[in-house]
């Protein structure tokens, strides 16, 4: 990422206001989680970008249903931004802060999803992107009714070396 001015900041942490909003009318009735400006303003004084911006899910689901949830992910740099993916899971490793064993904390009960296809999004500077996944619940298996942390894992995918962690987001959903 270019290292951003104040101005800049401050003209990127209005455009994913913007964007959130427009997705709260897209996703009415949804659960979400969104980034503050605050939390914004952090996120683009570091390293690593696209971000996560905002995400949107049904809040429960029988087992046999089916979990809506989507991503957005903002690209703040004056360039594209290439082979992206997420990947989205059921597990308890949010408060581990290490990526790799983070990645390895997974409910094996439900199945780990990952978006889009190859070669990976595409996002053009100052831009947002909206993923969609549908998480089924698994039926036929004892998936007791309570709460799920869903995980959201963001990447830019290296093909010939260990690929870029971007970012991360944690969500809950209710099995019923």
């Amino acid at each position: 990422m270019a290292k951003l001015t104040p101005a800049k900041i401050k003209e990127q942490i209005k455009k994913i206001q913007e964007e959130i909003e427009k997705a709260k009318t897209r996703y009415p009735g949804r659960s979400f989680t969104e980034v503050t400006p605050e939390e914004v303003r952090r996120k683009l004084k570091r390293a690593k970008s696209p971000i996560i911006t905002y995400q949107f899910w049904t809040s429960s689901a029988a087992q046999g249903g089916t979990i809506d949830f989507v991503v957005g992910i903002h690209n703040p740099d004056p360039t594209e931004a290439r082979r992206l993916f997420a990947h989205v899971w059921v597990g308890s490793g949010a408060p581990d802060p290490v990526t790799s064993t983070f990645l390895l904390n997974v409910d094996t009960r439900f199945p780990r999803l990952t978006q889009p296809d190859f070669p990976g999004a595409k996002i053009p500077s100052s831009s947002t992107l909206e993923l969609n996944f549908a998480l089924d619940v698994p039926s036929g298996q004892v998936v007791q009714e309570s709460n799920y942390f869903g995980h959201t894992y963001l990447m830019k995918a290296q093909w010939f070396d260990p690929s870029d962690f971007l970012d991360r987001g944690l969500w809950v959903f209710t099995v019923t």
